[in-house]
């Protein structure tokens, strides 16, 4: 969710219109409250019986609703009304009264508790609405609605919105234009009030039509709860008649896209790519949490909380699940994203999506890859590499890339089929690319059909590259691309910001330009990392990020 500064409110004002963000939003944290529905709402059993007899649609069975009697409740976030809560065969003619009421009048006529009303509620779910005989806000209290003590996350957008209607008919001759209907919706800060958000004057129409009003807010960096008003915003009595109804109150939330394999073999990796849309670019703040019963819990143990940077009005955030199980099958993989590293603990500022992840029946991965690299030479690329075990695999096929995304077909090495030793693969391409760089990746395929796919190793084809790293960040694998004069051992180490070396080979160059691949690396935090390759003729030196 978002960041939250509320004074200064950033408001958006919207007359007689729709709320429009260009982002979603999450879900209404006034629920049944704000909708006037069940089971906050329950039936008024001492309804007067022509408002709740069912014999017309206007006054169906269980019609009006109980009383909003939140302002002296116990407990916080119950909504009340400054107004007179009525129930009884014309109990809404008097100004300043107020009822819970499913149909108040339709096509077939009016319910006998205001007989020229026209409206039903908007949610159509057979709830209740809210309709009100308004009074001058000069001389009686102004509040139709209150809810007090909402929770609110310091520095995260907040949407507050309401349906409204204009209960009298055009055809009614106190619809006139000067005693049209106007509310405003107003916050409540400690002693700062803010209005976010006002309806105007609601026209009359033939046909009762709702419409949807209200703006957006963003508490301070110390506001934790505020209060919410729906309030008369005109002097006149006749006419002042309306209905409201779901009442809503969210988080304005960016969308989270997620895009990963539908199911994968047993012992593979995949990678799920998590795609957060912003515009306003305040949710930098992310964790991934893992639930392994279905969603009902979740914790995280995926590295903790992180700050991301966007790409216009994009962030993209990859998570490599590796080594799959069929234990594994079922969890559920969220990306959690909040305006602030504290709001990431707090449901009220969040707001997520997740990725569940479903091993088949494709059985073991038929190839364990302990490495794979190559070098370029004389406009020849050589890649090399070697597997551990291969069970009932059938063949490698070689695909290659000029940018590291859109692969295609180069070659195909026969596989050994089964074996438990260290056995070595060799490929030689004589046309690699005519670009700067080539990217290969090995294609594992078993006798049954079924593959994988290796890291990615990417070559550069100058005669004099230097050392490149790819991808960086990089999340499971490193690919360490350079140059060199001759051929002979080299010393590569990978070290953190501490000087602590998480990774110590000796590799063997060759001359021309190489490709070393890291994989399996340990358990690392996210951040600045080094990489340094040494022997008697080179010194390579270069940072990259651990994301």
């Amino acid at each position: 969710m978002k960041k939250f500064y509320f004074f200064p409110v950033i408001v958006t004002l919207l007359a007689c219109g729709p709320v429009s963000q260009g982002q979603s939003t999450g879900p209404n944290l006034l629920g049944a409250k704000g909708t006037f529905s069940a089971p906050f709402i329950t039936v008024n059993t001492k309804a007067t019986s022509c408002t709740v007899q069912g014999t017309q649609t206007y006054n169906p069975e269980g019609n009006i609703g109980n009383a909003l009697n939140g302002c002296n409740a116990v407990g916080s976030s119950l909504p009340c009304s400054g107004y007179n809560y009525v129930y009884k065969s014309g109990g809404l003619q008097p100004e300043f009264t107020y009822t819970i009421i499913k149909n108040v009048g339709d096509l077939n006529g009016g319910n006998c508790i205001k007989g020229d009303w026209r409206g039903q509620d908007h949610t159509g779910d057979g709830g209740y609405f809210m309709a009100v005989n308004g009074a001058p806000n000069t001389t009686k209290s102004p509040i139709f609605y209150q809810i007090k003590s909402i929770p609110v996350c310091p520095g995260t957008q907040y949407e507050f919105s309401a349906y409204v209607l204009n209960i009298l008919p055009a055809s009614s001759p106190y619809a006139t234009d000067t005693s049209r209907p106007n509310i405003s919706f107003k916050v409540i800060s400690g002693k700062d009030t803010t209005v976010v958000g006002s309806s105007g004057p609601i026209p009359y129409t033939a046909t009762p039509t709702w419409i949807k009003v209200g703006g957006t807010f963003t508490p301070s960096d110390t506001t934790t709860s505020v209060d919410l008003q729906v309030v008369n915003a005109t002097s006149v009595a006749n006419g002042n008649d309306l209905g409201l109804d779901d009442i809503s109150f969210n988080v304005v939330k960016s969308d989270v896209a997620v895009n990963g394999p539908s199911n994968a073999c047993e012992g593979s990796s995949v990678t799920v790519k998590y795609t957060v849309t912003d515009i306003t670019h305040t949710n930098t703040w992310y964790q991934w949490e893992v639930s392994k019963d279905g969603g009902n819990t979740y914790t995280d143990t995926l590295g903790g909380p992180q700050q991301g940077t966007y790409a216009g009005d994009s962030m993209v955030l990859p998570l490599t699940l590796q080594n799959l199980t069929s234990n594994m099958t079922g969890n559920k993989y969220r990306l959690v994203v909040a305006s602030s590293q504290e709001g990431l603990s707090n449901p009220v500022c969040t707001y997520f999506n997740d990725y569940t992840v479903l091993t088949n029946a494709c059985g073991l991965t038929p190839i364990t890859l302990s490495s794979f690299s190559g070098k370029y030479r004389d406009g020849v690329a050589t890649l090399s590499w070697q597997t551990s075990q291969e069970i009932s695999s059938d063949h490698f096929e070689i695909e290659k890339s000029a940018d590291g995304q859109h692969f295609s077909y180069a070659g195909t090495v026969k596989s050994a089929g089964n074996s438990a030793v260290p056995t070595n693969y060799l490929y030689e391409d004589a046309s690699p690319s005519n670009g700067e760089y080539v990217f290969y990746r090995l294609k594992q395929v078993d006798i049954d059909g079924r593959f994988t796919y290796s890291a990615i190793v990417k070559l550069a084809l100058g005669e004099n590259a230097t050392l490149a790293i790819y991808p960086n960040p990089f999340s499971d694998h490193i690919s360490i691309s350079f140059g060199a004069n001759q051929a002979g051992p080299a010393t590569l180490r990978l070290i953190n910001t501490f000087g602590q070396v998480i990774v110590n080979k000796t590799i063997m160059v060759s001359q021309g330009n190489n490709t070393v691949q890291l994989d399996n690396l340990p358990q690392m935090s996210p951040g600045l990392y080094f990489i340094s390759l040494k022997n008697s003729e080179i010194d390579y030196n270069s940072k990259l990020l651990k994301q």
